[in-house]
């Protein structure tokens, strides 16, 4: 009886452990990355084998990366919805847009290495950081060496308008395109883009005459935008555009860069790297972005490609394991040198090889950075109005008054919505 009594007692305990051993078990984790980059792109490629790497070797942890065709308007939704992904890049809204969804990370590990160069972007009021950031985006202007030494174009000379255009007039008379615009319905942004590089040369960089304060508390007057619509409409008009401008695309700019056809395009250091998928050879460089006279050339800044965790991930805690990981400098060196971009943390062991464009990283280094000027001076939502007036403008299907209406209703319209 006893041996009975005694075989039932350990029998019960052996089903009590077991049924605490399954207890403890780890269910398995699946955590989503949604980053704004095409799957054809570099980084995407390149994040999804270092997610695969790291699901290896964290049995029980799979780590997916995914895109959204539209990327801003799902994100809309999602945030709308309360629904968002474990982790997700913020396209140069980290603070203004997404802080109110992600988990603050200044007190991780990793946060004492930021850049100088991002940290005041990507830093709130309260000190409060909320992406881990790869990279830095201080992007000039790119330009083919090749194609401007054929034109007698030094282009570390340039220092302002002017001088951008009285190369141009060099470049257009040898045969050559200056500036190329993909002006088609779907890759309109770049006709923003163009707008991002030119205003803050003429509202924002002169330290002694500009309009910072006017455009954020709402008493900008938008005739005083009239003169960077007009550099658009003026490049149109003296043939220093593609000829296709109407119809071009952003791979076509990508291939003339690269080709050998354009001299200069107006994007970060990401169209120099797929330039040489096209013109592997071909010799590339940046300049800062030129000025108005009496005032310096300067950068565009910002966030490029950055990572921050959702607060109320039901992974939280994956999710910053997972943040941690890629903040290595072996990881961080890798996505940024495909855009050949500075690092977004800095100290040892972090750094990219600037290769055949050192000696334009050298010719920046102390040139003023400014934010994107959407990002820093415009209301959510006026990208859109950028793109749409500017190609009305390149089609001649708006006026400048319309153009001018158009931004200022936009803008006032925008701003009471936040």
């Amino acid at each position: 009886m006893k041996k009975d009594f005694l075989l039932c007692i350990s029998l019960a305990a052996l089903v009590l452990i077991i049924g605490a051993c399954k207890g403890n078990e780890q269910k398995p984790v699946h955590l989503t990355v949604a980053i704004n980059r095409s799957p054809a792109t570099e980084e995407f490629k390149a994040l999804t084998e270092i997610a695969a790497e790291y699901s290896r070797a964290n049995p029980g942890i799979t780590v997916e990366i995914t895109q959204y065709p539209e990327y801003e308007q799902v994100m809309k939704s999602k945030m709308a919805a309360n629904d968002l992904p474990d982790l997700f890049s913020t396209h140069g809204w980290s603070v203004a847009r997404y802080s109110e969804y992600l988990e603050p990370l200044q007190n991780e590990s990793w946060a004492s290495k930021l850049s100088p160069a991002i940290k005041p972007v990507i830093t709130d009021s309260r000190g409060q950081i909320f992406v881990l950031p790869f990279d830095v985006d201080s992007a000039g202007v790119a330009f083919n060496r090749d194609v401007l030494d054929k034109c007698g174009v030094d282009p570390y000379s340039i220092k302002t308008w002017d001088d951008f255009m009285a190369a141009c007039e060099k470049i257009k008379d040898a045969g050559f395109i200056c500036i190329d615009i993909g002006g088609n319905v779907q890759d309109d942004w770049t006709v923003g883009n163009f707008f991002d590089w030119v205003a803050p040369s003429f509202l924002i960089t002169n330290e002694s005459n500009n309009y910072r304060n006017a455009l954020k508390d709402g008493s900008f007057d938008w005739n005083n935008w009239r003169p960077v619509a007009q550099l658009l409409a003026d490049f149109r008009d003296k043939g220093y555009l593609n000829p296709d401008y109407l119809q071009g695309t952003w791979d076509g700019v990508q291939a003339r860069l690269g080709n050998g056809e354009l001299a200069f395009a107006f994007f970060g250091r990401y169209v120099i790297t797929g330039a040489k998928e096209y013109g592997p050879n071909a010799r590339y460089g940046f300049i800062p972005i030129p000025s108005l006279a009496g005032d310096s050339p300067t950068l565009a800044t910002g966030e490029n490609l950055t990572l921050g965790v959702w607060k109320n991930s039901p992974h939280k805690a994956e999710a910053l394991k997972f943040l941690e990981y890629l903040s290595s400098p072996e990881i961080i060196n890798r996505i940024a040198q495909y855009g050949q971009n500075q690092t977004g943390l800095v100290g040892p062991g972090y750094g990219i090889n600037p290769g055949d464009l050192k000696e334009s990283f050298d010719f920046i280094e102390g040139t003023r950075g400014f934010p994107y000027f959407d990002r820093e001076y415009l209301p959510n939502g006026m990208w859109d109005s950028l793109c749409k007036t500017g190609s009305g403008i390149l089609a001649r299907t708006m006026t400048m008054d319309q153009v001018i209406q158009r931004m200022k209703d936009d803008y006032d319209t925008l701003r009471s919505q936040q």
